[in-house]
């Protein structure tokens, strides 16, 4: 069972162009993470193909140290419903500070109602990088 959201530490999408994610803190301090994993495909022209999400999954993130460097391992990941994933955003609604953060808060919540189909506003086909910045 998770504990109660103290505070959403980022929503994003992650890799510009993939999975999206929301990361919170517990009210007992541990990290967590909300995550909807892309599902992709190469295109008839090798072009990368945006198909939706698959289900979503919550684990906890955990902090350690390699000498000086910092790293993160995922821990008791499991799977959930797409109205457990809702239920869990709504309550991260008022803990949003961040207009970036709330973008993309309603793009998971748009993928969580339709149970995993691309939100509104993002394009399946993903461009090379080179032709989205006009080069």
């Amino acid at each position: 069972m998770l504990p109660a959201i103290a505070a959403v530490l980022s929503v994003e999408m992650l890799r510009e162009g993939g999975s999206l994610e929301a990361r919170f803190q517990g009210i007992d301090g541990s990290r967590h993470c909300l995550h909807f994993p892309l599902l992709s495909a190469r295109g008839p022209n090798n072009e990368f193909l945006r198909l939706g999400y698959a289900k979503p999954v919550v684990f906890q993130r955990v902090e350690y140290w390699e000498g000086t460097r910092r790293g993160w391992h995922s821990v008791h990941e499991v799977e959930i419903s797409w109205p457990h994933a809702t239920v869990l955003l709504r309550q991260m609604r008022n803990h949003i500070d961040s207009e970036m953060d709330a973008r993309w808060l309603m793009a998971m919540e748009e993928a969580a109602a339709s149970e995993g189909e691309l939100p509104g506003g993002i394009e399946p086909v993903l461009q090379p990088a080179a032709r989205r910045a006009g080069t």
